[in-house]
């Protein structure tokens, strides 16, 4: 994926996301073709493929476009009380859920959620605050746990048509990630 600073090769990866987002709106995501999407865009597939390697790359380039929108993952006045921790950190996904559910809607329809959580894990796992004291590879299967239960509760969240509330949302992942239950 391109992650220069051209303002037209910037441009014209929003006109290719914006044109997915729309044809997802119309068709499958199965039935969508580089081709189908470059037609809408507007681009040639040769400023397809300079700024995207697939499809796939699109969506996680949107939905990376709306995680630069979630608070850092720990507070910064208390960054060792856990439970001050987590709660940030539900709090920003659950935000997130709700600023995206369209998007997260669309996914979940198309069958391509996993790209949610595969986003979510990314955020986590490249965060140096997230988790800072813990050992790598530990941070590394709490970033997969953590990203793969709000990414769950996301698809839930969309399959049951969107109506929680963000203080619902983080309620409820609070309790679920907490261990709470158990």
């Amino acid at each position: 994926m391109y992650c220069g600073n051209n303002k037209t090769a910037l441009s014209s990866q929003r006109q290719i996301a914006e044109a997915l987002l729309a044809l997802l709106e119309e068709m499958p995501y199965g039935d969508i073709s580089i081709s189908t999407i470059c037609r809408r865009a507007d681009v040639s597939r040769q400023t397809f493929y300079s700024l995207f390697t697939s499809r796939e790359n699109v969506v996680v380039f949107t939905l990376q476009a709306g995680e630069r929108d979630i608070p850092e993952i720990t507070p910064p006045e208390r960054s060792n009380d856990r439970e001050d921790s987590l709660r940030w950190l539900c709090r920003g996904y659950s935000e997130y859920i709700l600023q995206n559910r369209e998007l997260i809607k669309l996914l979940v329809d198309n069958r391509i959620d996993y790209l949610l959580y595969d986003s979510f894990f990314e955020v986590m796992n490249d965060c140096d605050c997230f988790l800072a004291g813990a050992e790598p590879c530990l941070r590394s299967y709490a970033a997969s746990f953590y990203a793969g239960g709000i990414a769950c509760v996301a698809r839930r969240y969309a399959q049951e048509g969107c109506t929680s509330s963000v203080d619902g949302l983080q309620n409820m992942l609070m309790t679920l990630l907490s261990g709470e239950l158990f």
